[in-house]
């Protein structure tokens, strides 16, 4: 035991408390004030707003600084407190304090935030504004976010506002995860020759390595998720724990700490400018702002109390206006995401200016400073938040959750398809040389061009209303056989979607393959398959097409595209329908590079090829656009970048390929893209085309079928 170090026991056994001042390498924690780490967490967060303001999308590095600081004072309490207490643990009282200090900041934005988003989004919208308010309330924004497929992006209109709860939702797991390691470390110690502080270093150790190799790892496979997930974090936190542990043996040359503060606050500073955070975080690059952040409480010294003097960065984290950024930096990051992405939404902006930035940084101040003053100041000194109100908070917040993973589950069992189904629509075969036909009904498509009426085009009225629309997808993807988007491991194997209702004796298999632009036809086969007597099946790897296979390893859109062909060969299929052209919103169209090396490949099998002309992409998400009360034309698809001879007709294809064109004749007739088509709205997003309108181009089809392809009506 050495002089500032208290013998305590646990069960009867001694334990040594020792302080951050007896110089040995681990240590317990003591209970202080570190001014620099405050001015830290400050200028971290204030890093992390001026680049949403004015980034682009390029991250500061101060949700990292963030995770670590939390991490470091969490560490310190939790083990302190366990330790004291002989390995037990008050969950009635550490719960007051979260619910205190944490909840009503949040609660107060998450309330503001919804309803603000209620009254000026458009009502597609509100579905998932609603269920991310749900998940940022209790805790797992970032588990929405990566099941929703909503990839942490830069502020724009189409942003979520609740976004930003995704860190939050990391921390706030890490404050529930990290108890049992304290008293988990406390139980060890007593029953070896380690003591608390070594321990909890130990299994600290542990959730560093294992976070971190799990976060490289994800990093190579799906970066989107890897950037958003609590497994990818957790080492940011151990690693602010570790330097918990370790700061009161660190002891170094004062006027070496005076050069490394410097640095490590230039590390922080310059992070988010050098720095590609967004595609290479949580990995090995984080310790960039993680080594500053470490570099400078380092330069404070072991206390962190004996270090003031002017010109050291040290003084600077622990002046009053730095310190001010450091009490007003929760309800800040609170404030100003959600601010940011209604000036944008209101203002119709994809960024903001300067002046605008400025403007929402001084509301958020204002806002930060109010919340602070009247919110969290009045519940930190609150004195009866007791276990008579921790029980039933807690009970609520389980309730709300075994709620939300209830109505999750039913969402996900839910058919869109059958509830947005057009009542207009109905099939009819009209002899064996004219296919099928639809009545018209009130809402024709693109039977209405079919019929040469002359207004066709747009108009004020579409089916389905916006918000149905929001949700309009075709029915297969209810179905858990889509392939996956990205690297994801095995997102390379080929899955089929079967026909749920297969005709006893098929007179023909039709396989829609590729990405989604193959599969938002599958509503028009499956209508075409009821007269015919097809079987319809699918493969459809999310954002992938046929083309190159270069570096499958990496690239599991290319191992999919080697994988097809042997997948194809296991089936009887007669024909293979996909898109022949790629047409983006930002570039003319074209076909994608090898793919007809691929379509070799498919006839190879013995299989025919239909190629689609591809789908105009609209700039803008279609169902907003309509929801928030624009023309159809101006929610519809640039026409320059539809080519003017289609690819197709132009390039050499092999024996066994088809082609058909609807895209020229029915989605932008003569080169005139509208929105609305026959009262229909032709798509449901800023990419796919609506299962109304596809439908409604089912005779369209069937007739272009007859005469390319009259084998499959024989």
């Amino acid at each position: 035991m050495t002089s500032s170090g208290t013998t305590q026991t646990v069960d009867g056994e001694p334990l040594t408390r020792t302080t951050g001042g007896t110089g040995r390498w681990l240590a317990v924690p003591e209970r202080q004030y570190r001014p620099e780490l405050h001015g830290i967490r400050g200028v971290a967060i204030l890093g992390v707003v001026v680049f949403h303001l004015y980034g682009d999308g390029r991250v500061s590095g101060g949700i990292d600084i963030f995770l670590a600081i939390s991490g470091f004072l969490f560490t310190g309490m939790l083990l302190r407190e366990a330790t004291e207490k002989a390995g037990r643990f008050n969950v009635f009282a550490y719960l007051s304090r979260l619910i205190r200090r944490i909840l009503p900041p949040a609660v107060l934005v998450i309330v503001f935030t919804a309803v603000m988003g209620l009254i000026v989004m458009p009502v597609t919208q509100h579905g998932q504004l609603l269920t991310e308010a749900r998940a940022s309330l209790l805790y797992f924004q970032n588990i929405e976010l990566v099941n929703s497929q909503l990839a942490y992006e830069a502020a724009g209109p189409e942003t979520s506002p609740f976004q930003h709860f995704w860190s939050l939702s990391v921390q706030g797991q890490f404050f529930l995860i990290w108890p049992l390691i304290a008293v988990l470390a406390v139980f060890i110690a007593k029953r070896s020759r380690l003591s608390p502080a070594m321990a909890m270093a130990v299994l600290t150790g542990a959730v560093f390595t294992a976070s971190f190799v799990f976060s490289m790892y994800m990093g190579q496979v799906n970066q989107e998720a890897a950037y958003l997930m609590t497994r990818t974090r957790l080492w940011e936190l151990a690693f602010g724990g570790l330097l918990a542990l370790m700061i009161s043996g660190i002891r170094l040359p004062q006027l070496l700490r005076d050069v490394l503060g410097w640095f490590g606050l230039i590390l922080i500073v310059t992070c988010g400018f050098l720095v590609d955070g967004a595609a290479l975080f949580p990995g090995p690059w984080a310790f960039w702002p993680l080594l500053g952040m470490a570099l400078v409480v380092v330069s404070a010294g072991p206390t962190g109390t004996d270090n003031q003097r002017r010109g050291t960065v040290a003084h600077l984290m622990s002046t009053s206006p730095v310190g001010w950024l450091g009490t007003l930096a929760y309800g800040l990051y609170l404030w100003h995401w959600p601010l940011l992405i209604f000036y944008l939404e209101v203002r119709d902006n994809q960024s903001v200016a300067w002046p605008g930035g400025s403007f929402i940084l001084l509301i958020s101040l204002a806002a930060a400073w109010v919340t602070y003053r009247e919110v969290e100041q009045p519940m930190a000194t609150l004195k009866f938040l007791r276990p008579w109100l921790v029980v039933p908070v807690g009970a609520a917040v389980l309730i709300a959750g075994a709620w939300y993973l209830t109505w999750n589950i039913n969402q996900g069992q839910a058919t869109p398809a059958d509830d947005t189904s057009n009542d207009d629509v109905v099939v009819e075969p009209d002899g064996e040389d004219e296919g099928i036909q639809l009545e018209r009904g009130e809402h024709p498509g693109a039977l209405a061009l079919l019929e040469g009426d002359e207004d066709a085009l747009g108009g004020e009225e579409f089916y389905p209303d916006a918000e149905t629309l929001a949700q309009d997808e075709p029915p297969y993807y209810d179905w858990d056989c889509r392939q996956e988007p990205g690297d994801s491991p095995d997102s390379g194997e080929v899955l089929i979607c079967e026909d749920p209702e297969p005709p006893a004796e098929p007179t023909a298999t039709v396989m829609l393959a590729g990405g989604s632009h193959a599969g938002q036809w599958h509503d028009a086969f499956i209508m075409l398959g009821e007269v015919y007597g097809w079987e319809v099946i699918l493969a459809d790897k999310s954002g992938c097409r046929f083309g190159h296979t270069d570096n499958p390893e990496d690239n599991k859109c290319a191992e999919w595209n080697l994988n097809f062909s042997d997948a194809l060969a296991e089936r009887d299929v007669d024909v293979v329908v996909t898109a022949g052209t790629l047409i983006p919103d930002t570039s003319e169209e074209r076909i994608e590079s090898e793919a007809p090396a691929r379509w070799q490949e498919i006839v190879d099998t013995g299989a025919d090829l239909l190629l689609l002309r591809g789908t105009p992409r609209p700039d803008d998400n279609v169902a907003d656009c309509l929801a928030e009360g624009d023309s159809p034309d101006e929610c519809a698809p640039d026409e320059s970048i539809i080519a003017e001879t289609n690819p197709l007709d132009e390039t050499d294809l092999p024996d066994g390929t088809h082609t058909i064109d609807l895209t020229s004749s029915y989605i932008c007739p003569e080169r005139q893209c509208s929105a609305v088509i026959g009262g229909v709205a032709v798509y449901r997003d800023d990419s796919h085309l609506s299962s109304e309108y596809v439908e409604s181009l089912a005779p369209m089809l069937d007739r272009e079928m007859r005469e390319k392809m009259p084998q499959l009506f024989e």
